[in-house]
């Protein structure tokens, strides 16, 4: 187990560094001039950067990392990552680094929680499913299923707002409330929330957990179990579950990808600062270094992530070994 953690840890140095140019290549793409942006909002001449002093455009490119070629740009760009040192924003001349970890911890507790609802519910209306195959209850499963992977977030979440308003004349909960200040508070703030990204990955993990099941109720040794006269309860938790669990987890691990996409809407439906709302931010004003910073960090995020999915499976299922 710690030689494959070593190599994983070890391939994934290039990984990174792969991400890392993807991220920082990618903002130089976007449309639009950057310089004049920062000319325009610094109050600049009308006539565009051709009116400006050659030498107050040179100090714009230097205050913004511009100086050199793309490659120069990179290179020192990943020379201050490696330093802890993202660059600072070019809409606030604050550290990039420290708005980020200043949100990140909203976005965090949402995508954990959105994860937890989308097996807490994927996860028993597969088994459910599963064990009542061509059944009602298999009925209703694959159409809440199917309904999770049709609904946009964006959509789910103004029904949301629309029923808590006029339904229920509830109002969430602005700012962020911090879980142990008031955890009360902060759970009205999220829970909605995280529902709204969960239902999607719900559905996709109802229909594999429904699959997987099926494919484990047919093996022999579950067959042996019950001709052993073991109970259908004891079947299930100490056979069936952890086996069809496996392609389950690698699916939840790879999910996280798409909560965080869908996080960008949802923060901004429901009025909530994370790294999502950040991100669009970014967008918006051009914020490029702002930007790639996310992108970089998330993508680490989730380059970790797969990593302790792989290494989830030999606790579920003994037989796999890290050779």
């Amino acid at each position: 187990m710690s030689a494959y953690i070593a190599r994983r840890l070890i391939t994934m140095v290039p990984t990174i560094i792969i991400v890392a140019f993807l991220s920082f290549m990618l903002m130089r793409l976007v449309p639009g001039d950057v310089i004049l942006a920062q000319v325009a909002s610094g109050g600049g001449a009308s006539g565009g950067v051709s009116s400006i002093d050659q030498q107050r455009i040179n100090q714009i490119k230097k205050d913004l990392g511009l100086e050199g070629t793309v490659p120069q740009q990179f290179v020192r760009w990943l020379g201050g990552v490696a330093r802890g040192d993202f660059g600072d924003s070019w809409l606030t001349h604050q550290s990039t680094l420290k708005q980020f970890t200043r949100r990140v911890r909203v976005s965090i507790q949402l995508g954990l929680m959105a994860v937890v609802l989308s097996v807490m519910i994927g996860v028993p209306l597969g088994i459910i499913s599963a064990l009542w195959q061509d059944t009602a209850p298999d009925y209703l499963g694959r159409v809440i299923a199917i309904l999770g992977l049709s609904v946009p977030n964006f959509f789910l979440g103004v029904l949301m707002i629309l029923l808590f308003s006029r339904v229920f004349h509830f109002t969430f909960p602005t700012g962020v409330n911090d879980f142990w200040n008031d955890p009360w508070v902060n759970l009205q703030q999220f829970v909605v929330p995280a529902f709204v990204l969960a239902f999607a990955s719900a559905g996709v993990t109802m229909r594999l957990t429904r699959t997987s099941f099926l494919e484990v109720l047919r093996q022999d040794y579950i067959r042996t179990a019950h001709a052993k006269g073991l109970s259908q309860r004891l079947v299930i938790l100490r056979h069936a579950l952890k086996n069809a669990m496996v392609p389950v987890i690698t699916v939840v691990g790879t999910q996280l990808t798409y909560i965080i996409g869908g996080s960008v809407v949802v923060e901004q439906l429901f009025n909530l600062r994370g790294v999502g709302s950040l991100t669009l931010t970014s967008v918006l004003q051009r914020d490029y270094v702002q930007l790639q910073t996310n992108v970089f960090l998330f993508s680490l995020v989730l380059v970790i992530g797969n990593l302790l999915t792989d290494l989830t499976y030999g606790v579920l299922d003994p037989r796999i070994r890290y050779g």
